[in-house]
């Protein structure tokens, strides 16, 4: 593993099923920058409910020509290595990527991961630590709030900040970190 790096990831989802993924957005961080990303829309072979719609702006006809999750999974995988992952509320983010994963069929690898908004709660004061409300936070400039690239960017500029407030991200690691595994 790099030290000092790690992605952040956002989903979005069709509907309520953690199995709807619609768009998934990453980026890899790398000695405080980030250095690449990975964006696309995903065809969840689903319905799209209307509250998701209201959140995301993603219609069903804006993935008709999209790969679906089978598909992209290699790819993202690739894209991850064997990075930690972070996650701006990763109790969804990380149940959504375990239940797609499952729903394909494939085992779940071992993946270190953490959560953006947990870390926020306990290591600096605010009065709510949402994506929006952290940014603000931070002064940072913030825009298309449940774009899956967006929120990932946004993830990745938070996370940076929270970090200065440990001895690296290995130590935070070691008190926060979780892994994501088949649960058997």
């Amino acid at each position: 593993m790099t030290a000092n790096a790690y992605i952040a990831l956002d989903f979005e989802t069709a509907n309520g099923k953690r199995t709807s993924i619609c768009s998934i957005g990453m980026v890899k961080v790398i000695n405080h920058q980030i250095t690449e990303s990975f964006y696309t829309l995903i065809n969840p072979n689903d319905y799209f409910s209307k509250q998701n719609i209201a959140v995301h702006g993603i219609q069903p006809n804006d993935v008709i020509d999209a790969p679906t999750f089978d598909l992209v999974y290699p790819y993202m995988m690739q894209f991850i290595e064997n990075l930690p992952v972070v996650a701006h509320n990763a109790a969804f983010d990380m149940n959504v990527l375990y239940e797609s994963i499952k729903a394909i069929g494939q085992d779940t690898p071992p993946m270190t991961y953490f959560c953006s908004l947990q870390l926020s709660r306990r290591t600096i004061n605010n009065h709510r630590y949402g994506l929006n409300y952290m940014m603000s936070y931070y002064n940072l400039d913030f825009h298309g709030h449940h774009d899956a690239l967006n929120d990932a960017k946004a993830c990745a500029m938070i996370t940076f900040r929270l970090l200065k407030h440990y001895d690296d991200l290995n130590s935070m690691l070691n008190i926060y970190g979780k892994q994501l595994q088949d649960k058997d």
